[in-house]
């Protein structure tokens, strides 16, 4: 009998969940009727904006047009209010075109895809601060391109003098093509200053450099001020930005993100999008453009709930022996277990943890030697779930 034919080189190499390992134990956790407080995905326990939800009872459920295929570059007005909420905010490139810049996508993770498709060859390197959102490097690895790790943000945490610029130069090959960024960061938080972001934008303009800048979490930012790199000058024409309504406006099930970029990258990727998604979702489109009309103090006292959770989080795990710098912004802390664990892996904490009815996320997803760490997501849920999944967390650490 012959073998099969060879799988994809490129979609092997892209990792699986990074809870795979924890799956058996999670069920078995199920099959014994246990409910987990599931602090481990970036999600919220708010409810979107009135007006910005999917329903049955109205006027859009009756609308033949959200029951056909839709433009593939997206609703002129989704694009312009989304345009016009950037600048309003100061984020973002100082002057947008919002017809022309503004890439609608399946979720950010798609917009991402499809702007970084547009800008990158197979075997074009990236580098990417670390730690970083673990779906990253399986973004530029269905790209195409070679994501290269360089650790930023937990040294600039403890050192916020260095040069974050120099960090990326030590890594660059003549193979280099872009760098990765996110601010604030996921996993741990970390706000690029606009000194920071001075520097890599020198960098990327000396060496003709992309810079990808996630900036999905950059309206809940706790101390500090967001920038974009985008509107530093000169780098409007070489930065692609994405932006996402399931961290903005609570909207992770409506799956509607966004790139913005130059006019020649949004005309390339949105042949991309074209040929993976077709067009986004009119409905989703409708929630969206409605969660942006909104008032603006929804996201305004969704950032002081998550100010609040982020505060809640750090005092409940004084004195646990586990470690974390205060996150800046975002949604998460990124837990050192190092201290507790006396050379112990990780895995012995969270299988116990899942057992006690919590769920963190291994850190190894999050790079190279981040393997001690954990994710603890702190707008997940609740209040009181939180802190009860804490202290359970808290028990898992005491019995080991």
């Amino acid at each position: 009998m012959s073998e099969s034919p060879a799988l994809s080189r490129t979609a092997s190499e892209i990792r699986a969940s990074i809870f795979a390992d924890l799956a058996p134990r999670i069920e078995a956790f199920a099959r014994r009727g246990g409910r987990l407080i599931e602090l481990h995905i970036g999600d919220t326990h708010l409810a979107p904006p009135d007006g910005a939800r999917f329903s049955s009872s109205d006027e859009m459920s009756f609308d033949a047009a959200v029951y056909r295929y839709g433009a593939v570059g997206g609703l002129d007005a989704l694009r312009e209010e989304f345009a016009a909420r950037l600048l309003a905010l100061g984020h973002g490139p100082a002057q947008i075109d919002a017809q022309k810049q503004v890439l609608v996508g399946c979720g950010a993770t798609h917009a991402l895809f499809c702007a970084a498709r547009a800008v990158l060859d197979a075997g074009d390197e990236v580098l990417v601060a670390s730690p970083y959102w673990p779906l990253t490097v399986g973004v530029l690895r269905a790209a195409g391109a070679v994501p290269i790790e360089v650790p930023l943000t937990a040294r600039l945490y403890a050192d916020p003098s260095l040069d974050a610029g120099a960090i990326f130069e030590e890594a660059l090959t003549p193979r280099t093509r872009a760098i990765y960024i996110t601010t604030p960061n996921n996993p741990d938080g970390k706000v690029l200053s606009k000194a920071q972001l001075a520097s890599i934008a020198r960098l990327a303009t000396a060496r003709s450099l992309w810079v990808i800048s996630d900036e999905v979490y950059a309206d809940y930012v706790y101390d500090g001020v967001h920038t974009s790199i985008s509107r530093l000058d000169g780098m409007g024409a070489r930065t692609l930005s994405a932006y996402s309504l399931s961290k903005s406006h609570a909207l992770a099930g409506a799956r509607v993100g966004f790139a913005v970029a130059p006019e020649e990258v949004v005309r390339v990727a949105r042949r991309v999008a074209t040929h993976t998604v077709f067009n986004v979702a009119v409905a989703a489109q409708r929630v969206a453009l409605a969660a942006l009309r909104a008032p603006v103090a929804w996201v305004d006292s969704a950032r002081r709930e998550y100010r609040e959770a982020r505060d809640a989080t750090l005092r409940a795990l004084e004195g646990s022996g586990a470690q974390t710098f205060a996150p800046e912004g975002g949604s998460y802390a990124f837990v050192d277990f190092a201290p507790v664990l006396s050379g112990r892996p990780l895995t012995t904490l969270l299988e116990r943890a899942i057992d006690k009815g919590v769920l963190l996320a291994p850190g190894d997803g999050f790079g190279d030697g981040f393997g001690s760490c954990a994710r603890l997501c702190f707008t997940a849920v609740p209040r009181p779930q939180l802190l009860s999944g804490i202290a359970r967390l808290r028990d898992a650490v005491a019995e080991l």
